[in-house]
């Protein structure tokens, strides 16, 4: 057996299914095992389970825990060290890959670069409350091989990604059975033994959601925890990273004593009930403001555009923009008036399938059809092409458009754009905008927008904390910028 899949799963029913799914596709040189570890499930996670494992009994094993033990990885600890396999790989019960070629290429890369002792690769993010528009894991920059101090710095890695050489890491120590969540600690212990490989391809879904363990935390709660994992760490480590670690320590609760400090002005400036605006980039999560509605600025909900693609009643036309951030919806539809949908063909790179919401379609009807080739494009951070063809059927004129749908959030792109969203945002219902300290500078780069803000709207707060505006009635004639 060349490969492990550990998947850890609890309360996973609405998710587990495509998991398993997505390991099970896996196209492969090698021989690997599912071993799933079940934390005791109140709802139909064990159920869909024991279905799979009846259904592939020589490819997945279930060691199903007798009592719920949230904040114990032992159970993981033991089958990571017990695996006879010479990789690991890791996912959890409400993520999936996307690509099935995943294990290949980390088994691929793992052989080529001996002195790694872990790879990963990107993932994008999505949001079960689907008003978020979903955002890459790893940035443009990610680095392609980082080292033991990268990795204290801060957890890059997202949970469905990893791949271990086991042979390197040896035991695992005893303290490592109680620190609230098992993935980072893990890449810091393999970090100690060699280098952690970056793969630049979106491999898999991190999924976010509510009763997520981490993601259920608002922004102070994980600040806490965070502050809490690196002095626990630091001690663990015997403090030979001291160094690196303290001052991230200081800078958490430095970020603390802020966050606490901005929720304490609004709670106290801000009438209670109203609909507060927070200026925030994309992967920051909102204050906890108690007794209000908290909606982010810019808007974070996925955009999407149409635009004229080709015309005629039959053809083939190149599409060389296809990109790993968007979905593109090629609808083939009859006549100049567009009265009639005939066909449609998505299209996606990196083999990406995300839990969009479906068109409803009439059948094709007298022959009508479209397609794409290749679909999905060849993975890859570069935008690649796809021959779209078509034909109505019966000779008569046709039109395609293109619908794309952006899978990441964007910012605006000017202030022109940057006031247009804000303004709709005020119309939809919010009152006031606070713009914490630390982004004013980002505020001030939408130099438009700023100018915007102070000649409508009056300031009611402006300290070293916050900037907080009025937004339910124009700010006083002499349109100062501060409050009269």
């Amino acid at each position: 057996m060349e490969v492990t899949v550990l998947l850890t799963t609890y309360n996973h029913e609405k998710y587990i299914a495509q998991a398993l799914d997505t390991v099970l596709m896996q196209e492969t040189e090698f021989d690997y095992e599912i071993v799933v570890l079940e934390d005791c499930s109140t709802d139909r996670t064990r159920g869909v389970l024991l279905g799979y494992q009846k259904q592939y009994p020589g490819k997945i094993r279930l060691r199903l825990a007798e009592r719920n033990e949230p904040t114990s990885n032992r159970p993981f600890a033991e089958e990571f060290q017990a695996s006879s396999s010479p990789y690991i790989a890791m996912l959890d019960g409400d993520d999936y890959w996307t690509s099935s070629k995943k294990l290949q290429k980390q088994v691929e890369f793992l052989e080529a670069h001996p002195n790694c002792v872990l790879c990963f690769h990107n993932a994008m993010r999505i949001y079960g409350d689907g008003n978020r528009a979903s955002l890459l894991y790893n940035p443009a920059d990610q680095k392609r091989i980082s080292v033991l101090e990268d990795i204290l710095q801060s957890n890059f890695i997202a949970g469905c990604t990893p791949m271990i050489r086991k042979s390197m890491l040896g035991r695992l120590p005893d303290w490592y059975y109680t620190p609230p969540f098992g993935d980072w600690p893990l890449y810091v212990l393999c970090a100690q033994h060699g280098k952690i490989g970056y793969i630049d391809e979106i491999l898999a879904v991190y999924r976010i959601h509510r009763e997520g363990l981490w993601s259920r935390r608002d922004a102070i709660q994980k600040l806490e925890m965070l502050i809490a994992f690196y002095e626990s760490m630091n001690a663990n480590l015997d403090f030979r990273f001291n160094d690196t670690v303290e001052p991230l320590v200081s800078a958490r609760r430095k970020e603390l004593a802020a966050a606490r400090a901005l929720v304490k002005i609004a709670q106290k400036v801000l009438p209670s009930g109203t609909v507060v605006l927070v200026m925030a980039k994309a992967g920051e999560d909102l204050p906890p403001l108690t007794g209000h509605q908290v909606w982010a600025f810019p808007d974070r909900s996925a955009k999407q555009t149409q635009r004229h693609f080709a015309s005629g009643a039959a053809g083939s036309a190149e599409a060389p923009w296809i990109g790993s951030s968007s979905t593109y919806e090629f609808r083939l539809y009859r006549g100049t008036a567009q009265d009639k949908l005939l066909a449609s063909v998505t299209v996606t790179q990196n083999e990406t399938v995300l839990d969009l919401p479906g068109l409803k379609r009439e059948p094709y009807e007298n022959g009508a059809f479209i397609a794409a080739s290749p679909n999905p494009v060849p993975s890859g951070t570069k935008p690649e092409k796809t021959t779209i063809s078509w034909s109505t059927g019966d000779g008569s004129p046709g039109v395609i458009q293109v619908l794309m749908k952006s899978l990441q959030m964007q910012y605006p792109a000017n202030d022109d754009e940057a006031i247009e969203q804000f303004e709709m945002l005020r119309a939809k219902g919010g009152q006031f905008l606070l713009v914490p300290r630390k982004l004013l500078p980002w505020l001030e780069g939408y130099a438009g927008l700023k100018k915007h803000l102070d000649w409508h709207y009056q300031r009611i707060q402006d300290d070293e904390t916050c900037l907080i505006y009025d937004l339910r009635e124009m700010a006083s004639e002499d349109r100062s910028g501060t409050a009269t």
